[in-house]
């Protein structure tokens, strides 16, 4: 059975669920440490980590002698049109990102790699097929980065589109130039959730208990070919995902 979670991080749980349902809104106040110390029935002490940890997540910003603040700008919001649609020179998190007014940021690299047995089973290509992969870390400027996004890209795409080993595939990025060979792409995204590797911790400024969501996103041509995978990790209270469905059949 498993061991239930310490007094602190219980603490800290139910306070980050207040601010990422807008409870507590972006640039409030939390309770004094005595007012959470006797909500909680826990001491001083105790409540002092529980503040900690909402810091170390990015939560909230301690400021010594005055209290406890909501990080005054909430999560990245991204809806499916930020990816479809370009805006200016950007899709996907800048397009996310700078609706609400931030300055996001995109660290790249580039290389060749084969596939292994996991992307050979989202590509559905042999394993050891030759590969693309395009990495990225992306965040807003002043803020701990939000997501990594790793994209696999086949490779007779790649002949056909040799920019995209740049790090810059200019305005709209893969999907604008692949929209420009023609490609229509349809989207499929399946999300999950888990704890983060080492490096991820490393890379995102997470602690190792902090889950993150984990997306898988495959795009389709016209004739069902899978012709890019991108793996996203993203830090869930960093990033909202809003998705919206029709009725009909």
């Amino acid at each position: 059975m498993p061991r239930p979670p310490a007094k602190a991080q219980a603490i800290a749980s139910v306070l980050a669920a207040r601010i990422i349902e807008g409870e507590l809104e972006p640039g409030s106040w939390l309770p004094s440490e005595r007012e959470l110390a006797g909500e909680f029935a826990a001491d001083r002490s105790t409540v002092r980590r529980a503040v900690r940890m909402l810091a170390d997540q990015g939560l909230a910003v301690v400021h010594p002698g005055t209290g406890t603040q909501v990080r005054p700008t909430g999560p990245v919001r991204r809806t499916a049109s930020d990816i479809t649609r370009q805006v200016g020179r950007w899709r996907g998190f800048h397009v996310s990102a700078s609706n609400e007014g931030r300055e996001p940021f995109t660290h790249t690299t580039v290389e060749e790699v084969t596939a292994d047995a996991t992307l050979a089973r989202w590509l559905a290509v042999p394993v050891g097929t030759p590969l693309l992969q395009r990495a990225r870390v992306q965040g807003t400027v002043g803020e701990p980065p939000v997501q990594t996004a790793t994209t696999w890209v086949i490779m007779d795409v790649v002949e056909r589109l040799p920019v995209l080993r740049r790090v810059d595939t200019g305005p709209g990025g893969l999907y604008s130039r692949l929209e420009e060979l023609g490609y229509r792409l349809l989207f499929e995204e399946t999300v999950t959730c888990r704890l983060p590797r080492p490096d991820e911790c490393e890379v995102l400024q997470i602690s190792a208990d902090q889950p993150v969501l984990t997306l898988w996103r495959r795009g389709y041509d016209a004739d069902g070919r899978i012709v890019e995978v991108t793996h996203r990790v993203v830090v869930g209270d960093r990033h909202e995902l809003v998705y919206r469905y029709g009725s009909g059949g």
